[in-house]
This record gives C-alpha cells, structure tokens and sequence, in this order.
C-alpha cells in the first residue's frame, strides 16, 4: 500500500497511521511547506527522498494537493445569477 496525505488540524490525527499509511498534514500550509512537511515526516519513516518532491516508498510522487469534492448538479440546477 503507498502512502497517502491527509489533511487535518494539528492534534486531531496522528502525524503518521501505520494501519493505514496516512501521513497528516495541516491543511493550511502552502505547496513549498506541504512538500517541506511531508519529505519531513517521509524522511523519519526512513523512506529516502529525491532532491526535489516528495515519493511514496514505491518510488511516486505524493500527491499533496488539497482534496475538493465535486458538486453534484444536473444541467436543469445550473443558475446563472447577473
């Protein structure tokens, strides 16, 4: 299993979780310090890391881009508002 990035609060996760390979990162750091934090914790877990980015164990590039959900909607829902 790769590791995967979940965004949480400071305190309200633990900053890594074995059973499921998730490393917790604030969700208000920019890119540059998402990537600083995650080769942090990725560099503890003994899991080498290249010059520049952050890989999985596997060899792929974490992909710590903040999570939007899509919203659901029919083209009849689409209002224009002027």
């Amino acid at each position: 299993m790769c590791i995967r990035v979940r965004f949480a609060s400071i305190g309200t996760a633990p900053l890594f979780d074995a059973v499921t390979q998730t490393i917790a990162l604030p969700p208000d750091l920019d890119h540059e310090h998402r990537v600083t934090a995650a080769r942090a914790v990725l560099s503890e877990l003994a899991i080498a890391q290249p010059r520049f980015g952050a890989r999985c164990f596997c060899g792929k590039p974490l992909d710590l881009s903040p999570r939007v959900p899509q919203q659901r909607r029919s083209d009849e829902q689409v209002m224009k508002h002027v």
